[in-house]
């Protein structure tokens, strides 16, 4: 039937959502403006796009007719290459342009007191005088110190790509671009960096015959979730067996052959057990450690590598009973202890062996509470399945066949020591040999950064706000957000430079997203703050200027993608209506703003950089629209394809050959003599903890602690690791805090008044305390009691869920309800905001924020 605005409204209104807070209603509406102004609808009522609900960016297959959206579909034709269907977040994504809770107009503050709870005292003002307003404080502060400009983006890099908001900052002269990836997954990004010198796998599922997941929640909410969905289940057909380890029986956990319920944070102390069994066991794939690790290397008593005058790594030949570089007439050992030069030498892998040597199952299970016996099994279980010296013929050509994989995402990451948990899973696949085997671990693009090898220069004082790659966090490679703020609060602790002055925040509810809120929104009120947003933010709340933007089904981009396996991709997203007549995108509004601060040219010149624009380029004097930016991109990307068959499809695939898959990766960089090795001993932590130590000591640096700096900068992961911060001093606090996400939440606002989501059930309106039902019955806690999760920075209450499927000593809670805006209705702020009471103990080598390391008292309210 057709949908007018009236029969719209009482859709709303029988979901119990209010009238438009900011602005006028209209459905029809379908011309846009500046970000895509020569814009006309459709001819045809299906249109090819890209969700970017979240960041699986699936295809989508948009239904309209007389200009609205009347239905989501998956893009059918990319099934073969990616997502076989869309989430709910997906289908329902209409709603977030259609949701009258949208800002429609640009708004400034009258009150200058700030505050969650504070009325802002909002008055609509036109763009131009939100523009004026912006670029003169922009200009001010460009002539005095770029850098006292921070931009900060968070889901915004998928709307627009974070190429152009780096080009702008450069253009402007800022180093401070930040964006999300420490609330997301940075310290599994920086293990791989420092092992094997890029980031990104995935497992070789149409081969891999035993899949070990920790934590990582792929039915649901991680990146490649819509492929990894179908793919693993396709692949437990087809015989693969799967073991999930994580504290709460997760749709993951409850798909799998085995659950192994492990003590938060105490993974690692599991993953170092099984390396130790492995061991014990010769379990061992000694010639892919010897042709592709560093794990033969020398080092001394202090844990340097041994080297020689040249720079050359030296391992000990057993035929000439030397230290030698490897070369190929050299027999490397792979074990053992030498005497070189008159000094005693280890090999890297007995330094582990016996780094590892008491991490006994009995130990395990003491610690972690995974049944020695279970330890025992796993072990084996792993050291069977990876068949190790096992050959496939693959399209004529013999390679390694090691069908074990492990994974994570957030489940070993988000913690205080995330690099070195997710570093010791990556030890267990360098021992089995697994990495870029046949059935094991897929890297994507192996050793593409060099620079990751070596060690940090523990830069200080920082040039960065955030404080990448300084002496405080010297190998975070991906920004640090949630350190933004503690910056801002207190620039000499961290020998700031400069005092920020105003922040420009993209598509990011950032105070909102981290641990330890209450700091994040104080530091606030220190700058001038800029939102760009679809709703009214809690970052939004505490800024001075606030700019609507368009949605993701009203603009245009070039799209990101994710590639599998066996499979890459190019798509573009294209509008198919505009709700509210919205003038401006977050693409038009940089443009303006670097038209009206006088440096386009400069801008023009980045984004060709940038985009590696060089058959299609970006010309300077000329304006172009959103539409003629991805024009220009997707025909650079696709080597000249057409534009119209972009427009027509919405995306171009390709099926990798064997040879893509498995002919380079780790086999062409790392294998043999000669060649660099991946770091199964990361010798650089340890050049770079030397640096650390010699910065403090030169700048007398009060706020770094050396001796817990030694313990995140160990060049091997360590029992030491299963030992976080609160893990070690709440001892009055018995239970764990975790926390998870669902796929029909995003952590801001906007999902949060979907009325179609709030549908699916109780569970999708409000989050609760998940609580193992025996022990709740024992403290007298019954199904949807209010109770109090307190830990040592605040307490928060919430309904009580009850569960046996989580562990007896944890609490679970997930992050994405419990909104606090003032712009959002009453039913939007059902839930906990968990994240306020969640201790910040960031993971020192990456800046990853520590989520799931909090312990907490439970009781009724």
């Amino acid at each position: 039937m057709d949908l007018d605005r009236r029969d719209f409204m009482k859709g709303l209104a029988a979901a119990g959502v209010s009238a438009p807070i900011f602005g006028s209603f209209n459905l029809n509406a379908a011309k846009t403006q500046a970000g895509a102004k020569n814009w006309t609808p459709s001819p045809s009522d299906s249109i090819k796009s890209t969700c970017v609900h979240c960041v699986n960016f699936c295809g989508i297959d948009i239904q309209r007719s007389d200009g609205v959206i009347r239905a989501i579909y998956p893009d059918s034709a990319r099934k073969e290459f990616y997502n076989h269907g869309i989430c709910p977040k997906g289908a329902s994504g209409l709603f977030n342009t259609y949701n009258p809770y949208r800002l429609k107009k640009p708004l400034k503050r009258t009150n200058k007191k700030k505050g969650l709870d504070v009325d802002p005292g909002w008055v609509e003002i036109s763009w131009e005088e939100a523009f004026d307003t912006i670029t003169k404080k922009m200009d001010k502060i460009r002539r005095e110190d770029p850098a006292k400009l921070i931009w900060q983006h968070g889901h915004g890099k998928y709307l627009i790509g974070d190429k152009f908001p780096k080009a702008f900052a450069k253009a402007f002269g800022t180093p401070n671009l930040v964006h999300r990836t420490t609330t997301c997954e940075a310290a599994r990004h920086v293990a791989d960096e420092l092992t094997w010198g890029y980031h990104g796998f995935l497992p070789d599922l149409k081969q891999t015959r035993l899949f070990v997941n920790f934590g990582g929640n792929y039915f649901e909410a991680e990146q490649f979730s819509r492929w990894f969905d179908h793919a693993s289940l396709d692949a437990k057909e087809n015989g693969m067996y799967s073991v999930v380890v994580e504290p709460r029986l997760s749709v993951c956990a409850s798909k799998a052959d085995k659950w192994i319920p492990v003590r938060p944070g105490k993974d690692i102390i599991l993953i170092l057990g099984i390396a130790r069994e492995l061991i014990a066991n010769q379990f061992v794939d000694e010639e892919f450690l010897v042709q592709y690790t560093n794990a033969p290397i020398l080092l001394g008593e202090q844990g340097e590598a041994i080297k020689n005058q040249n720079g050359d790594y030296l391992i000990w030949d057993t035929v000439s009973q030397s230290a030698r570089p490897f070369s190929d007439d050299v027999t490397p050992a792979l074990r053992g202890r030498f005497k070189h030069n008159d000094r005693q030498v280890i090999t890297a892998f007995e330094t582990f062996a016996n780094g590892v040597s008491d991490i006994t199952p009995q130990y395990v299970e003491e610690v972690a509470d995974v049944p020695a016996k279970q330890v025992k099994q796993l072990a084996q279980l792993i050291g069977e399945k990876a068949m190790i010296g096992a050959t496939v013929v693959v399209d004529g050509q013999r390679k390694r066949y090691r069908p074990v994989a492990l994974h994570t995402f957030r489940g070993l990451s988000a913690k205080q020591y995330g690099v070195q948990n997710w570093r010791a899973a990556l030890i267990i696949q360098m021992i089995i040999g697994s990495i870029d085997a046949v059935g094991g671990t897929q890297l994507h693009s192996a050793y593409k950064q060099p620079k990751y090898f070596k060690p940090s220069k523990a830069e200080y004082p920082p040039k960065r706000v955030d404080l990448q790659e300084s002496v405080f966090f010297p190998h975070a490679t991906h920004n640090v957000a949630q350190q933004v703020a503690l910056s801002i609060l207190e620039p000499d602790r961290y020998g700031l430079p400069y005092v920020p002055e105003m922040q420009i925040f993209y598509a990011t509810n950032r105070p909102f997203s981290t641990s330890d809120t209450k700091p994040q929104f104080e530091s606030l009120k220190k700058t001038f703050n800029v939102c760009i947003d679809i709703v009214m933010s809690e970052t939004a709340c505490m800024s001075d200027i606030v700019l609507p933007d368009m949605t993701y089904l009203e603009s245009w981009h070039f799209s990101p993608t994710r590639y599998t396996p066996y499979t890459k991709h190019s798509a573009i997203r294209q509008p198919a209506t505009n709700a509210y007549n919205l003038e401006h995108d977050g693409y038009s509004i940089i443009w303006e703003l670097a038209r009206r601060l006088g440096i386009l040219d400069d801008y023009v010149d980045q984004i060709n950089t940038r985009w590696g624009l060089k058959k299609y380029p970006f010309k300077k004097g000329k304006n172009y629209t959103a539409k003629e930016a991805v024009e220009l991109i997707w025909k650079e990307k696709t080597k000249g394809k057409s534009f119209e068959s972009a427009i027509e499809k919405g995306f171009v695939g390709k099926h990798l050959a064997p040879s893509e898959i498995y002919w380079g990766g780790i086999e062409k960089v790392f294998n043999g003599p000669g060649k660099p090795k991946m770091k199964f001993y990361a010798d650089q932590l340890v050049e770079t903890m030397a640096l650390v130590r010699q910065t403090v000591a030169q700048h007398d640096i009060k706020s770094i602690d050396l001796e817990k700096y030694a313990v995140s900068l160990s060049p091997l992961p360590q029992k030491e690791h299963g030992f976080p911060t609160p893990h070690l001093e709440a001892n009055d606090y018995p239970f764990y805090l975790i926390t998870f996400k669902h796929m029909y939440r995003n952590q801001s606002g906007n999902t949060s008044t979907n009325p179609i989501l709030n549908a699916l059930g109780p569970d999708t309106q409000e989050n609760g305390v998940v609580i193992n039902a025996t022990i709740a019955a024992k403290k007298g806690i019954r199904e949807g009691d209010i109770v109090v999760i307190e830990t040592r920075i605040g307490k928060v209450q919430g309904k009580a869920l009850l569960t046996q499927g989580i562990r007896p000593d944890t609490v679970g809670a997930s992050y994405h309800f419990g909104q606090q805006s003032q712009g959002l209705p009453e039913y939007a702020k059902k839930g906990i905001w968990i994240n306020q009471v969640l201790e910040l103990h960031p993971d020192v080598v990456s800046g990853m924020n520590s989520f799931n390391d909090t312990k907490c008292k439970l009781y009724k309210a």
